[in-house]
């Protein structure tokens, strides 16, 4: 099933191309810095990513893709042009103070022009005649004699974007709704059998220019994250690997034609005196120049050992192995520039823009000019508590598959309930004192918040049940703790609803979970909580009034045997607290514990120890010579095991065994 969000997704970049109007949104307010031939000490004036030239506000309504045209040309005047996608002409502009000195007419009036590119000799355009596919067609510098040549094969889809010409037979064409740039003949718009990939996946991102000084794309892009073009990358065609990212987002909301001023016509023009890159912002219909990364990314190695991880508020952590040759990493969310640090330091912490939010985190190093690939990782803000236990009723809670049953008229779901019932010291937990409950995860196959809303609310409720056995009815159990939720937007992940206080289940109490979803017909909310066919140890009831499941009841009872509820239990055992391997309990794990446990197995008088789970170091449930001989090893053999969790203060995580622990002085 093609979830809502990912149909929304590709039909919003075709009406972007079909259908939009320029809509003007907020822009940072910018001011023209030059608009004339740059003096020799610009270089050190400005930085990449700095304003040359612009905001200039472009004749027509919705403009797309741009072309560089050097001298000689008509206008006498290095020019650039920027067409418009509906009128029957676009524009032309000279390429330092970016004012209209012409307009030039499209070559086939009547249908939406996309894309232009120029050879220095003739123009190269981009057209798509409804219903399309594409044409390749021809004209001259000043757009007479319209020649059509073919038609543009693009791999995926009909709905070309930007073009570039690569200096000898091809043009990168942009395929916007199959989010990729493929290379097609500069003769009659056949496929090249080459193909450069979205940088980020997928995402916004309609212009692509190529910059013949290093035989490399510049390509601006942003993710679905982001939902709009923060970023300008370098690619090398023949690697697939985007390089130097540059932000741009303060430049414009949606990026829709670029252009270098080292076109392969022109590989050392920079009418600015600096590399230069123009910028066709479709939002407020201006045109920018910006200044480039002077010289040609170069791969650096990537980056080893990355990962990240959020908090149960705000905080995100993301760690690397440090590495002197990277003078900085780079770290973006969404896109956005948010952090940058030494190599060498291996970690950067920060908080989250928004909460709750679903968030891309990207890294990058890089020394002078020489960049590493970019990595890459999502997280759901805030994270997960690091409660030691987590505890399901499925052999596989981290499978998340579709299928689960959902009220709902087609645009928002009505209220409903999907309810677990756990009995903490009972089979298959077996635990012995019961659980410090830390927080529930649950697993979300859709989480779409509907028109003009960034999340939707859940409610969590805690109850026992003093009968046990059946659930029903709702009215004879006894509501522990409730707890209101925002999701944010997103599809198979999971949730970890964390309480704001721990709550203590005793091994007296059949403990009730309830995920409640508010009728939300009106907002058009749509949840859909995820499941899946693994064996479970009991079942997942579901209620759902407006659907005639007036009571919880049963999943298999309602015809859906396959569809195993993930809903789980993280927290803490409430057994006594102990480190393991440290049998004189004085908070360190030495010589002295070995000899301690030695003495209390073998020389007589010795009393047994005080927390004997202290004493098992392998963790097979006993204390005796293996132990000893498995914690030496760990003293003095490299590579030996340590003993096993916990290695702080903490409860037994294999808490099913006969030992215990009555007496521990080195935990409080």
């Amino acid at each position: 099933m093609l979830h809502r969000r990912s149909i929304l997704v590709v039909l919003s970049r075709v009406f972007l191309l079909l259908l939009v109007t320029s809509i003007s949104l907020a822009q940072p307010t910018v001011t023209t810095l030059l608009t004339a031939a740059a003096s020799s000490n610009l270089s050190s004036m400005v930085l990449p990513g700095d304003i040359l030239a612009g905001p200039a506000p472009l004749q027509g309504s919705s403009a797309l893709g741009t072309c560089y045209v050097p001298t000689p040309n008509p206008w006498d005047t290095a020019a650039v042009i920027v067409i418009d996608l509906f009128l029957t002409e676009s524009w032309v502009y000279d390429a330092v103070t970016l004012e209209p000195i012409d307009s030039i007419p499209h070559p086939s009036p009547g249908s939406t022009t996309t894309g232009i590119t120029s050879d220095g000799t003739n123009l190269y355009w981009g057209i798509l005649s409804p219903p399309g596919p594409s044409q390749l067609w021809r004209t001259e510098l000043d757009g007479s004699n319209p020649l059509l040549l073919g038609l543009i094969e693009l791999q995926l889809t009909d709905f070309v974007g930007g073009l570039a010409w690569d200096g000898t037979d091809g043009i990168w064409a942009v395929d916007i709704a199959g989010e990729r740039y493929d290379r097609v003949s500069i003769d009659d718009g056949s496929y090249l059998g080459q193909s450069v990939l979205h940088p980020d996946g997928s995402g916004a991102g309609n212009g692509i220019a190529f910059r013949g000084d290093c035989d490399q794309l510049e390509i601006p892009h942003g993710n679905t994250f982001a939902g709009r073009v923060t970023t300008i990358s370098t690619v090398n065609p023949l690697t697939d690997v985007p390089l130097g990212p540059l932000e741009v987002a303060a430049v414009g909301f949606f990026i829709n034609g670029i252009e270098t001023s080292r076109p392969a016509v022109a590989p050392t023009a920079d009418p600015f005196g600096v590399y230069s890159i123009w910028v066709v912002d479709n939002s407020s219909n201006n045109l920018f120049a910006i200044e480039g990364r002077p010289q040609c990314p170069q791969p650096l190695a990537p980056i080893s050992g990355f990962s990240c991880n959020a908090g149960t508020s705000d905080q995100i952590q993301v760690v690397w192995d440090p590495n002197p040759e990277f003078e900085t990493v780079e770290i973006r969310i969404d896109g956005l520039l948010v952090g940058t640090v030494p190599g060498v330091t291996g970690i950067w912490t920060g908080t989250s823009p928004s909460l709750p939010d679903f968030i891309r985190l990207e890294i990058c190093g890089h020394t002078n000019q020489e960049w590493t690939p970019t990595l890459r990782c999502e997280l759901l803000i805030p994270g997960c508590s690091e409660g030691a236990l987590h505890l399901s009723h499925l052999s596989d809670p981290q499978s998340i598959e579709q299928g689960t049953p959902l009220c709902t008229n087609g645009a928002g779901h009505t209220a409903q309930s999907y309810w677990r019932v756990y009995d903490l010291c009972q089979s298959p937990f077996d635990l012995s004192d019961g659980l410090e409950l830390e927080a529930v995860q649950i697993a979300i196959a859709e989480s779409d918040p509907g028109p003009g809303f960034s999340n939707l609310p859940l409610t969590l409720r805690l109850y026992a049940d003093p009968d046990g056995g059946s659930i029903s009815p709702i009215s004879s159990l006894q509501l522990l703790r409730q707890q209101e939720f925002l999701v944010p937007a997103f599809s198979d992940q999971h949730l970890c609803l964390n309480l704001t206080t721990a709550l203590e289940i005793n091994c007296d109490t059949s403990l009730v979970v309830e995920i409640a979803l508010p009728d939300a017909v009106v907002t058009e909310h749509l949840l859909a909580l995820g499941s899946n066919s693994s064996p479970e140890t009991a079942e997942g009831w579901w209620s759902a009034p407006d659907c005639g499941v007036l009571q919880p009841t049963p999943f298999s009872d309602l015809g859906y045997l396959d569809n195993h509820i993930v809903i789980d239990l993280i927290g803490n055992s409430l057994g006594d607290l102990f480190i393991r391997g440290d049998t004189n309990g004085d908070s360190a794990r030495n010589l002295t514990d070995a000899i301690w446990l030695l003495q209390s197995l073998f020389v007589p008088g010795n009393l047994p120890l005080e927390c004997s789970d202290s004493g098992d170091s392998n963790d097979d449930g006993g204390v005796n010579l293996a132990d000893v001989v498995y914690f030496l090893s760990y003293l003095f053999i490299p590579g030996s095991p340590p003993p096993a969790p916990p290695e702080l203060c903490g409860v037994d995580l294999t808490p099913s065994d006969p030992l215990d622990c009555d007496i521990f002085p080195g935990c409080p």
